[in-house]
C-alpha cells in the first residue's frame, strides 16, 4: 500500500490497518423511489474516498502532513484496490491532532490524526 501526496510519499505515517477505501455513488436529481416502490437509479459519477488514521507523529511529521492537505485541491497517487495505483485529485478537511505527551528527548508527539481525502 502507497499513498503519496503532492509527491511526498506519507506511506509510512499510516497508522495500522489505517488507510479505508470507499466507493461513492453520485447520483442525479432524477435518481429515487417511484410511488410503486421500484427504484430509479440515474448515477452521474462514482468519486472514491480515502480515510487516513495515522500513527503517532512528531511534531515535526504532523506540521509536514498538515502542509500537504492544505490546499484546496491535492494531487494523490494511491493503491485503488479496483484499479491498482492510481492518480487523482483530492480534498481534505476537518483534521482532528490530539496532543500527546513530550517525550523525555524533548520531542512533541501527537495521536489521532486523522483526515479524508475525498476525490474531486
Amino acid at each position: 500500500m502507497r499513498l503519496i501526496i503532492g509527491g511526498v510519499d506519507i506511506t509510512g505515517y499510516i497508522a495500522h490497518a489505517g488507510l479505508k477505501w470507499q466507493r461513492n455513488d453520485i447520483d442525479s436529481s432524477n435518481a429515487g423511489r417511484t410511488l410503486a416502490g421500484y427504484m430509479v437509479r440515474d448515477r452521474v459519477a462514482i468519486k472514491i474516498r480515502l480515510d487516513v488514521k495515522c500513527r503517532p507523529l512528531m511534531a515535526d511529521e504532523l506540521e509536514k502532513l498538515l502542509t500537504l492537505i492544505k490546499p484546496q485541491y491535492v494531487e494523490v497517487e494511491y493503491d485503488d484496490p479496483m484499479y491498482g495505483f492510481k492518480l487523482g485529485h483530492f480534498y481534505s478537511n476537518n483534521v482532528p491532532a490530539s496532543f500527546q505527551m513530550i517525550d523525555a528527548a524533548g520531542n512533541e508527539w501527537w495521536s489521532e490524526v486523522s483526515f479524508p481525502l475525498i476525490e474531486v
